[in-house]
């Protein structure tokens, strides 16, 4: 699990959860629930930047905020886990709120019993009177105790669910973030990894590269060869991928054939060694085939590569790495190539592993 918890500070999570919703005026809803946990968690970077950017206009949460929250950065769970997990919560917040009616209730009837007793003792007593007087209030303590007892382990057991339903979310939202196919990070996981790097106070003086890097002719490898042989192709070049890079690396499957990597504290030159390194491991290797054993090679990879210029935005950087990759297929695909902007030039750095990047973009 990403944030473990014991069952102490589970319970006071969901306390935490509990006492900043109720500062707003958005209704208790799982969505609700579900947007605060991912917030205090720090499990959805974006989620936070947006609630932070709320929070700094001194805005207040209501039901149409927390859902277009919950649909912008949550709602893309799996379908059934999502609506699993939705009436989990919708129960155990209906379970939390008849424990809270019942201890108002109970404190109530017991508030009213000891002014009922003050009054009483007030006047004067027999002894067989102030006997019985007492015996009513042991009675009614007794039924006290053993209500708050039973509201105490009804408590108990609703801070293990919270438990279990935090691993449940803490699991779907992994799943929703990892590719099924290769294990690395989907699109929108990448997003959510890398929004970190837009995010800190000291982005603007971060050196950092961004590779994308897409399968050549993969259409015609599935026609020949067939689409379980396709899904080899992409799963090995994940690996091959993730063999090369560093751990502080991020790499994930953007969809399809095209992949992404982020290269922290790495300047064009630096990527421009890796994403060749990358290329040309990928063009020697050779990948066996599920039905004859064939190996089977000539397989190569196209890669454009933006560097981050201080104020770039991460849909800009994004932009920028497929520009050049479009220009590496134009070019004749199976090369690497650097995003120039004409308007600042090049700046002396690697251009192309054939010729240099021009700022329009081509089709594939």
């Amino acid at each position: 699990m990403k944030y473990p918890r014991e069952r102490e500070a589970s319970a006071n999570f969901l306390k935490l959860i509990l006492k900043r919703m109720v500062e707003h005026p958005a209704a208790f809803t799982p969505s609700n629930y579900a947007v605060w946990y991912e917030y205090l968690a720090g499990l959805n970077p974006s989620l936070s930047d947006a609630l932070n950017r709320i929070f700094d206009s001194n805005a207040k949460l209501d039901d149409g905020s927390i859902e277009w929250l919950y649909a912008q950065y949550i709602s893309d769970y799996d379908a059934t886990a999502q609506n699993e997990l939705h009436e989990d919560v919708r129960q155990l917040l209906i379970r939390l709120a008849g424990f809270v009616a019942e201890i108002d209730k109970q404190t109530l009837c017991f508030g009213d019993s000891l002014q009922k007793y003050g009054s009483v003792l007030t006047g004067r007593l027999t002894a067989k009177e102030l006997d019985s007087l007492v015996k009513e209030m042991a009675k009614d303590t007794d039924l006290m105790r053993s209500s708050m007892q039973q509201v105490n382990e009804q408590l108990n057991a609703s801070k293990l669910r919270v438990e279990l339903l935090q691993q449940e979310l803490e699991s779907v939202r992994g799943e929703s973030m990892t590719d099924a196919l290769t294990g690395i990070l989907n699109r929108r996981g990448f997003e959510s990894r890398i929004n970190i790097f837009f995010s800190e106070p000291d982005a603007g003086s971060s050196s950092f590269s961004l590779l994308m890097l897409d399968i050549d002719h993969f259409k015609k490898i599935n026609d020949k060869y067939g689409h379980p042989f396709g899904d080899k192709v992409i799963c090995t070049i994940a690996s091959a991928i993730r063999s090369i890079v560093k751990g502080q690396d991020i790499v994930a499957r953007m969809g399809g054939e095209e992949f992404a990597v982020l290269l922290p504290q790495t300047n064009s030159v630096g990527a421009f060694v890796v994403a060749e390194k990358i290329r040309q491991g990928i063009e020697h290797g050779r990948i066996r085939r599920l039905d004859n054993n064939e190996e089977v090679g000539g397989i190569t990879i196209s890669i454009g590569i933006a560097a981050y210029i201080k104020g770039c935005s991460m849909a800009k950087l994004i932009d920028q790495a497929d520009r050049a990759l479009y220009l590496s297929k134009q070019r004749g695909r199976n090369q690497t190539t650097l995003y120039v902007d004409e308007e600042k030039g090049n700046e002396g750095k690697p251009e192309s592993s054939s010729r240099r990047s021009r700022k329009r973009a081509v089709p594939r």
